[in-house]
């Protein structure tokens, strides 16, 4: 009987091991690729805005956000630096498009990026109000919604925070399309204090 013991934990030991073996022998190694995380430009720029675009104002002002946060914080290509302009027309109203036609629009956001570059500015950090605190109303017959939000920007000499209250309006699809901000104030502390 102890014969039989030892004899049945011997074949399990060894199924065990071979077993082992086949897996390690036999599995697909990971990949650098699958071992990296998608930095923030890629991820920006893979969101599809005709099949995904986000539910709610709230939700709109974050990801253009996000978008704003690469532009003035990432490194990117001129092509992707064309295809985060065209995210953020994409969360745009119409009417606001009328206003800034794409070459205008470009031109200027370059310029201001490069201005910020120039002067050693980041965004630190990008915050948008509370759900609860998102105002909607009808105007004119049309779903508007107000939303706040901040941006914490640190330069050499100081830290600024800009508020501002962006203007949502819903399209003919039922989407929140940005109509145009405010901007609301915001406060400047001395960097060597």
């Amino acid at each position: 009987m102890k014969k039989v013991k030892m004899t049945l934990i011997a074949v399990v030991v060894v199924g065990l091991v071979a077993g082992f073996y086949y897996y390690l022998t036999n599995r697909t190694p990971r990949s650098v690729e699958n071992l990296t995380e998608v930095d923030e430009v890629t991820f920006v720029l893979s969101k599809n805005l005709d099949n995904d675009y986000p539910g709610t104002p709230r939700e709109v002002v974050k990801f253009y956000n996000r978008a704003i946060l690469c532009l003035y914080n990432e490194e990117y290509t001129d092509e992707e630096f064309a295809k985060l302009l065209g995210q953020l027309r994409g969360m745009m109203d119409e009417e606001l498009l009328e206003e800034n036609p794409q070459d205008v629009f470009f031109s200027n956001m370059q310029a201001d990026v490069e201005i910020f570059h120039e002067t050693d500015k980041t965004i630190n950090t990008s915050t948008v109000c509370d759900s609860d605190e998102v105002v909607q109303q009808t105007v004119e017959g049309r779903e508007c919604a107000y939303v706040a939000s901040s941006y914490f920007v640190r330069s050499p000499k100081a830290y600024t925070r800009s508020n501002q209250q962006y203007i949502l309006r819903k399209d003919d699809e039922g989407n929140w399309k940005i109509l145009g901000f405010v901007l609301l104030g915001g406060d400047e502390i001395n960097a060597e204090e």
